[in-house]
């Protein structure tokens, strides 16, 4: 059985690997148990990423306003735009339907 541990490393590797995909350069920063922000860089846009996940059949956590704000300030800080990843892995780790992105404002 996946630890919560797990769930996250898990959902910051699908959301990287996304990232990757689509020409992104991505940097890691823990935050809080069960979520990460990532940096990613690309030559467009520079974006700071909070990784929510969650084992299916839940659905990743929304981010409290604490939260939101804390992304959104520390976005500001860098001059990154703030986006949230929502995904759900399965008793495997492996990525359980789509990413959900969200622009945070």
């Amino acid at each position: 059985m996946l630890t919560p541990t797990d769930i996250a490393e898990y959902g910051e590797r699908h959301v990287e690997k996304w990232l990757i995909e689509h020409g992104y350069r991505c940097y890691h920063h823990k935050q809080l148990h069960g979520s990460k922000d990532l940096e990613a860089r690309s030559d467009e846009n520079n974006l700071l990423i909070h990784v929510s996940a969650s084992l299916e059949p839940r659905h990743a956590p929304d981010l409290t306003q604490t939260d939101h704000d804390s992304v959104c300030a520390r976005a500001m800080m860098l001059g990154f735009d703030p986006w949230m990843a929502q995904v759900q892995v399965d008793r495997h780790g492996d990525l359980f339907g789509e990413i959900e992105w969200k622009k945070l404002k």
